[in-house]
């Protein structure tokens, strides 16, 4: 009979475990699906927001770009349409952000704000969450903007990584390598090495028609048309 009693008193005991964890499962999956509902919530509530800040810094952009393709805008709306490219390049969400910061450098660079314009390309180029192909689009531009005065050891190595890489920007770094070989008092090596790349250049399928037709010019002036 005592080992009854106590074989009762175990089964009793392990019930009432078996209900306290029920109870506690209970509570942790209610608390797991109310925090779910809330998470949900919130993502959905975050996702719509971006969509919305997305769309909202779109139109602001479209809406500079389209004042300042107008042939009769003025000093007024250009100063406009940099304000909002500057706003957005330094508070807009990532995609348009980076489209600012570019056309941003642009006018910057046509308005001979050489410096300014090198550190918003920079800030493109640093930017991890941009897409690859406009990092790279700002490497190329901000090497394209120093090759007639900086030093050629120091824009040689971002043009090689450019070329390296493949993809839009490697027919243009080409250039820009061969550029630097013919820049005033190049040597008769550095000749023949930029007409090597010019050569590439012409026979390249990743060239536009422009590239190529340029290196085509250059290697004529050579002598070595066809």
């Amino acid at each position: 009979m005592a080992d009854d009693f106590i074989t009762q008193v175990n089964e009793e005991m392990q019930a009432q475990r078996l209900r306290a964890m029920a109870r506690r499962i209970g509570a942790v999956v209610g608390a797991v699906a109310v925090i779910g509902a809330i998470g949900g919530g919130v993502w959905g509530w975050n996702s719509h927001a971006r969509h919305a800040a997305q769309q909202a810094a779109s139109a602001r952009y479209f809406t500079a770009m389209t004042a300042l393709s107008d042939p009769k805008h003025d000093a007024a709306a250009t100063q406009k349409a940099t304000a909002t490219f500057q706003n957005l390049a330094e508070h807009g969400p990532v995609g348009v952000r980076s489209y600012a910061a570019l056309r941003l450098a642009d006018l910057q660079s046509q308005a001979h704000q050489t410096d300014a314009a090198l550190k918003m390309w920079q800030g493109v180029a640093d930017d991890n969450a941009a897409d690859p192909a406009l990092r790279d689009m700002a490497r190329y531009m901000s090497l394209n903007a120093r090759t007639a005065t900086a030093d050629p050891k120091t824009l040689r190595p971002g043009y090689e990584a450019l070329v390296q890489g493949g993809g839009a920007w490697a027919p243009l770094a080409q250039e820009g390598l061969a550029a630097l070989d013919l820049r005033p008092g190049a040597t008769a090596d550095q000749q023949k090495e930029a007409r090597r790349i010019l050569t590439q250049i012409v026979g390249s399928e990743n060239a536009t028609e422009g590239v190529r037709a340029r290196a085509q010019a250059l290697l004529e002036t050579f002598g070595d048309a066809g």
